[in-house]
């Protein structure tokens, strides 16, 4: 990546400033001398023809800082990637409904949580579990009830009995 950032540097400088100092006197060489209307048109090619350089230095030069600032990280992604892929061992084998604590409960909010749902991992089957579990069994087209059975305990890779 770095390597890309430091040509669309030096392709920027080179079209906005290296060129423009030349491009007069190359006009003037290539004319050599000929009447106002020879050099007028010369002075007009190489405008032309710089105004490209510079459209493509300018779509090079959004490219890259898009890629730069809102590109992927690929060393995160895969790291985040390997956690999530760790399959759990812990397994619960009843029912969890509103109002349960325990152990069993933080096992269901852990894995709530890697799906990417909004949840706390404090052990306590209040309202924000509730509505982690029911947008998980909405998303994975299971029956809407707030409540972890078999089926949505399968589904999380949880359940046991």
């Amino acid at each position: 990546m770095e390597w890309l950032i430091i040509i669309t540097v030096a392709f920027v400088f080179y079209v906005f400033v290296v060129r423009r100092r030349g491009r007069d006197a190359l006009a003037d060489a290539v004319a050599h001398g000929g009447a106002g209307g020879a050099r007028t048109a010369m002075y007009g090619h190489f405008r032309r023809r710089d105004r490209i350089l510079q459209v493509i230095a300018v779509v090079l030069g959004l490219i890259v800082f898009w890629t730069v600032f809102f590109g992927d990280d690929d060393t995160s992604a895969s790291a985040t990637e390997t956690e999530e892929a760790a399959p759990t061992t812990e397994t619960i084998s009843s029912p969890l409904s509103f109002g349960d604590s325990g152990p069993d409960v933080v096992i269901l909010q852990e894995s709530l949580d890697a799906e990417g749902l909004p949840v706390t991992v404090d052990g306590v089957y209040g309202p924000e579990t509730a509505d982690a579990v029911m947008a998980f069994q909405e998303q994975e087209q299971l029956t809407v009830d707030g409540a972890v059975g078999s089926e949505t305990g399968e589904a999380l890779g949880i359940w046991s009995g």
